[in-house]
């Protein structure tokens, strides 16, 4: 970015991908079986691509980091970026990779991910920009276990964000290895870290949310663990906060499907907490956001569109 454009709120690297969501009869019988599933759905995928762009709608200055292939995908991508409120100025198309692709199988309940990669971990560590200095107030790291190129570099670059005055927020979201390294050492230098339980549970080897929050929340100064239906467990300089749906009075939702509540969560509360709000508010902002999103079909056509000041 020009060095006289004003900062952006909100800079992330994205994992870069479509999402292709099947509903209805979606559990595959193999041995050639031939079944009719209900519906079928195209939709931005990604989970730093879902935060941002719920973070735009909520009047956010935001801006992605990334690749797509030069596919049918990539145009796609690019166009729905833009046209939410997006920077893609620093997006770029790989000469070799497809753009990273996303199928999901859902049900009222639960969902199933086939993930192929592609340009999700194509960003490098040069890719990050030179100096973070004046390019954006906060920074957020989305889908840590996807991005396996820039693990080697997140130490350094959140260093070097801290020492130019960004904030660090963070979601790992779920290890496909199951094997849970890197994160702990981080979360000293985050300001934000927002797991979900099972997430929580297993970067601890704790056996209760709550057991696991105080585990995190010693490392980190704030930890907000996504426990779906159940709510939110915000602990914050040694206390703990649980949030609970029916303490913010809202009407019943008819829920399609579940993909990107989270990645919608993160964005309530980080536009909340940016904005100096209290940690009951940002909570409130982040059910919101997220109730909203179960309402449709992916991660970003139930997203909230309020300008939150």
């Amino acid at each position: 970015m020009e060095t006289n454009k004003k900062p952006l709120d909100v800079l992330t690297v994205a994992d870069m991908c479509v999402d292709f969501i099947l509903t209805g009869n979606i559990r595959p019988q193999f041995h050639q079986v031939e079944q009719i599933i209900g519906d079928y759905f195209v939709e931005l995928g990604g989970s730093a691509n879902i935060f941002i762009t719920q973070m735009a709608k909520l009047g956010a200055r935001v801006g992605v980091i990334g690749w797509v292939g030069r596919d049918i995908f990539g145009p796609f991508v690019i166009e729905k970026l833009r046209s939410l409120g997006v920077d893609i100025s620093r997006v770029k198309s790989h000469p070799t990779l497809k753009t990273g692709l996303g199928v999901a199988l859902t049900e009222p309940d639960d969902r199933a991910i086939l993930t192929y990669l592609g340009t999700i971990d194509a960003t490098q560590g040069e890719d990050l920009p030179e100096d973070p200095a004046g390019i954006s107030h906060h920074w957020h790291i989305a889908s840590y276990f996807l991005l396996p190129t820039l693990r080697p570099f997140w130490k350094q670059w959140i260093g070097r964000c801290k020492q130019a005055g960004l904030t660090i927020s963070l979601d790992t979201n779920w290890d496909p290895e199951d094997r849970w390294e890197g994160v702990l050492e981080l979360l000293p230098m985050v300001d934000v870290f927002l797991p979900n339980e099972a997430e929580a549970l297993r970067l601890t080897g704790r056996v209760s949310v709550r057991e696991a929050g105080e585990r995190l929340g010693r490392l980190c100064p704030l930890v907000v663990i996504k426990r779906g239906e159940k709510g939110a467990m915000a602990t914050k300089d040694g206390e703990v906060q649980e949030m609970r749906p029916e303490d913010f009075h809202g009407q019943p939702v008819e829920v399609i499907d579940a993909i990107g509540a989270g990645d919608n969560f993160d964005a309530g509360f980080i536009r909340g907490w940016l904005l100096g709000r209290t940690l009951e508010a940002c909570l409130e902002l982040a059910h919101r956001c997220a109730v909203a999103s179960l309402g449709a079909r992916g991660g970003i056509q139930g997203q909230l569109l309020e300008h939150v000041r």
